[in-house]
């Protein structure tokens, strides 16, 4: 891996930060022991990054956890991997390596890795439970804010994520008692994907549907940047089966679709919230093999960030995923994801971000 030349490529393209995940369970495969080499090279790339003036976006879990706490001890669903091993691991990163972030990101998309979980079945422990997928969607949030409450002695900012997903109650039949049902799940949905999250950063409380609620003293207003992804819209039945949204979306090869004009209104959505903060759009992309998709795609999301801009959106960073081709869970290396490709050659797509980058100073990689 020659990150150097890889850091330098996108800073040509005027890509000026890049969100990169500090793999906790490569850098300490064995409880109490880091790996060095890991180290090693965390920092030789962090070092990278500043040289070539990219800004680093670090996040502390998007998904992987070393086997040791998620399997042998609970993880984040045992008090004692949250309140101790966690914060444990947050501040011995931070002292390592917190010089050399810009931006610290706690946790990366909690909606989605606690849906993946228990309440979709694809992964580990492979069963479906609504009540574990709540409760791992509370432990994840109340890792956020460990993490958040820790951090913020440091320099650098701290952003939230909010995994969001248009979701849009839909009907297969003319019964007026389908619609109702959908349009509850639907709405069922968005409280806990983004209605819990306004909650917490407006009101300091932690609101879980079906859980009680937490008030947490330092959490109303503790996140310095309102950070969310946006990556598909979708119609979900009363049956709780579910398509794309709009109903006539073609979903990349991943199964996404993602609906730009959505996330031009997830913007607004966040901008009339009063939380009084800048909004950073973690992550959005598309995985297609049709690069004229993905200029198409970089267009229309270009028009919704200047309508945004235009209306007084104070949106300091975009992230599209990614700039060089890399690995998803659904299609593995086998379809592109980014305006290079694994042998570093630039797509016609990535002058298309370079006109981007250089024109609003917002859309990075």
């Amino acid at each position: 891996m020659d990150f150097r030349a890889d850091l330098a490529q996108a800073a040509e393209l005027g890509l000026r930060a890049f969100r990169w995940t500090i793999d906790w369970a490569r850098l300490e495969p064995h409880e109490g022991r880091w790996d060095s080499e890991a180290v090693d090279l965390i920092t030789e790339v962090l070092r990278a990054a500043r040289e070539n003036g990219v800004e680093v976006w670090a996040v502390l879990h998007d998904g992987a956890l070393p086997g040791w706490f998620a399997d042998d001890s609970g993880g984040f669903d045992d008090d004692t991997g949250l309140r101790r091993t966690w914060p444990r691991h947050v501040d011995r990163v931070a002292e390592t390596f917190g010089a050399l972030i810009d931006v610290w990101v706690p946790v990366l998309d909690p909606f989605t890795i606690a849906s993946t979980g228990p309440l979709e079945g694809t992964l580990p422990p492979g069963r479906r439970s609504d009540q574990e997928f709540v409760d791992h969607l509370l432990a994840l949030h109340l890792a956020s804010f460990e993490a958040l409450r820790l951090l913020t002695s440091g320099d650098a900012p701290v952003a939230c994520c909010i995994d969001t997903e248009p979701t849009v109650g839909g009907v297969q039949s003319r019964q007026p008692d389908e619609r109702i049902a959908a349009a509850e799940r639907a709405a069922r949905i968005d409280r806990m994907r983004f209605g819990s999250w306004i909650r917490a950063l407006r009101d300091g409380v932690v609101s879980v549907p079906g859980l009680a609620e937490r008030e947490l003293p330092g959490l109303a207003g503790g996140y310095d940047i309102v950070g969310f992804t946006q990556r598909n819209a979708r119609t979900v039945f009363a049956d709780g089966t579910a398509g794309p949204y709009p109903a006539d979306a073609v979903p990349a090869a991943d199964g996404r679709a993602l609906w730009t004009e959505g996330l031009g209104l997830t913007l607004r959505q966040l901008a009339e919230a009063g939380l009084h903060r800048p909004i950073a759009l973690l992550g959005t992309g598309l995985v297609a093999h049709e690069d004229a998709r993905r200029i198409e795609t970089l267009q229309a999301l270009a028009v919704e960030i200047d309508r945004a801009l235009d209306d007084g959106v104070d949106l300091s960073h975009v992230f599209w995923e990614t700039a060089i081709d890399g690995w998803t869970p659904e299609c593995g290396l086998a379809v592109p994801t980014g305006v290079i490709d694994r042998d570093r050659n630039p797509r016609p797509s990535a002058e298309v971000m370079r006109g981007l980058a250089g024109g609003s100073g917002r859309l990075i990689g």
